[in-house]
């Protein structure tokens, strides 16, 4: 049998009849993509605002010990914890007959509330880099958002996947599926979102055979006199464990031309 034809449009109808699924889909990766790209820009503007040294760890325990001068301190204004501002410490120390210079983000006010430039501050350095001993290196971390991001876009992908899964089952019933007769058991409306009528429905449960489905639609004229009992246009997979109601909307906007089995 040569498959039905069937557009976007007849996917969109299917994904629309899910409001819930698709509202928190949509908000999962909507919030995420939204809270990651400011983040973003948070962390790449920071990023030039003070420095940062790799392998503090490896420089503290193998490093050579020197006596640095202080030459600066400057705060990092766009930064305030409880009324305090990070500062970063800028020194210069001889390495090999030459003056180096290095920077150091600290975030200590008992300390450095009484450093002054001049004053002599003790220093490890090894290979080009270099910490001051007596402070801790201060870094701006967000990983807590990024976890929280992450975890709403893994939500909404999830739900993407199920709304994916259950409308690809669908559309895959209406370019293959046999069409044979179901004797309904019961109808049940689903309003949709309270102040629109997008996402109104109806599922209708069915029997064929030895089995009792599913199926939901937004074409109410499909059920128009109909009640429990009476016989319904179905589709159903070649192998009959999958089936869903006859789109008889969706079969006349694309044209399809058969006969009706029952």
């Amino acid at each position: 049998m040569k498959d039905r034809k069937t557009n976007f449009k007849t996917i969109w109808q299917r994904v629309k009849i899910r409001p819930i699924l698709l509202l928190f889909a949509f908000q999962g990766i909507a919030f995420a993509l939204l809270l990651f790209l400011p983040m973003g820009l948070i962390m790449n503007s920071l990023g030039d605002s003070f420095p940062f040294v790799e392998n503090v760890e490896t420089i503290q325990s193998d490093g050579e010990k020197e006596n640095a001068v202080l030459t600066n301190i400057k705060g990092i204004n766009n930064i305030t914890i409880n009324g305090n501002n990070p500062q970063i410490l800028t020194y210069e120390f001889n390495f090999n007959g030459q003056k180096m210079e290095s920077k150091f983000s600290v975030f200590e006010p008992d300390k450095t509330d009484i450093l002054k430039a001049g004053d002599i501050i003790p220093i490890k350095h090894l290979n080009g880099q270099s910490i001051p001993t007596e402070f801790e290196q201060y870094t701006f971390n967000m990983d807590f958002m990024y976890y929280i991001a992450g975890i709403v876009l893994l939500i909404g992908l999830i739900l993407c996947y199920i709304i994916y899964s259950r409308v690809n089952k669908e559309i895959s019933l209406y370019k293959t599926g046999r069409i044979i007769e179901g004797k309904i058991v019961s109808i049940n409306h689903n309003k949709g979102f309270t102040f629109s009528k997008f996402g109104s429905s109806m599922d209708v449960n069915y029997e064929y055979g030895n089995n009792v489905a599913k199926s939901r639609t937004n074409n109410f004229a499909l059920t128009n006199n109909k009640s429990s009992g009476d016989s319904i246009k179905i589709l159903v997979s070649q192998d009959g464990n999958e089936s869903c109601l006859y789109p008889e909307l969706i079969a006349k906007t694309n044209g399809w031309k058969e006969s009706y089995v029952a």
